[in-house]
């Protein structure tokens, strides 16, 4: 389980996330909605410390952290436990999809190069790039590129997977290979927490749907609820403008 206790950033004056507390259990799948610029993409960069919250904790299975004090020996097994997937693939443009997959598990939990390849065949298998192993990220198509972007996530068996709107960057026909991927993923029942634009999907792969504006969690409930029958006015009216 990871559970978030108390979050807070500012940038400057702007308060982008205000006092934002979430669990996830083991296996599920939570879905962050809502209006551009309400602090989605910055909880799951707060998450993992790509930005230094000013305050929160963080439990982790059996690990558990203050930001406002967390050491880099924490800060590196929060790291090692957790994987993001950007909204553009971030991937290294000097290194083909096998050696992408294989360099986080070499470099940072030092496997040996044989097993590191065992698993980066793999899982590039998994998420259907397996003939596409020595191509280098500029010969990738969008949606290619995301798929092994997840590959590279899973590789390091993380205790969750964060996904920044990972379809927002790719041209429409390309956005349903990758959300197929993370449908899979679900039914695996991996722990994934998702910002996403994508309605369809978010109901069709979450276990529970949180709805944010303004730095805060407005709503939290089962997608079925969620959509069916919204306990707020803002979110029905937001569910409205978004699923037509």
């Amino acid at each position: 389980m990871i559970e978030i206790k108390n979050l807070s950033k500012t940038f400057g004056t702007q308060m982008v996330l205000n006092d934002v507390s979430l669990k996830i259990e083991k296996g599920k799948v939570v879905v962050v909605i809502g209006p551009s610029g309400t602090g989605k993409s910055t909880l799951l960069r707060c998450i993992n410390l790509l930005e230094r919250p000013e305050k929160g904790r963080i439990k982790l299975g059996d690990f558990e952290a203050d930001y406002e004090k967390i050491s880099k020996a924490e800060i590196q097994v929060l790291r090692s436990r957790t994987s993001m997937v950007f909204q553009n693939s971030n991937l290294y443009r000097n290194k083909t999809a096998l050696e992408n997959i294989k360099l986080p598990l070499t470099a940072v939990k030092k496997m040996e190069d044989r097993k590191a390849e065992e698993i980066g065949l793999g899982l590039l298998e998994k998420v259907g790039m397996l003939e596409k192993k020595d191509a280098y990220p500029e010969t990738l198509s969008g949606g290619e590129k995301q798929r092994v972007g997840i590959a590279r996530a899973m590789g390091v068996n993380p205790d969750i997977i964060l996904f920044d709107e990972p379809t927002s960057a790719l041209d429409p026909e390309l956005v349903s290979e990758v959300l197929e991927v993370i449908q899979d993923l679900a039914k695996q029942h991996t722990t994934m927490l998702i910002v996403t634009h994508e309605m369809k999907f978010a109901r069709s792969v979450a276990d529970e749907i949180v709805f944010m504006e303004g730095g805060k969690i407005v709503e939290q409930a089962p997608p079925e609820e969620f959509f069916g029958n919204p306990r707020t006015e803002r979110t029905r009216r937001f569910i409205s403008s978004n699923m037509e």
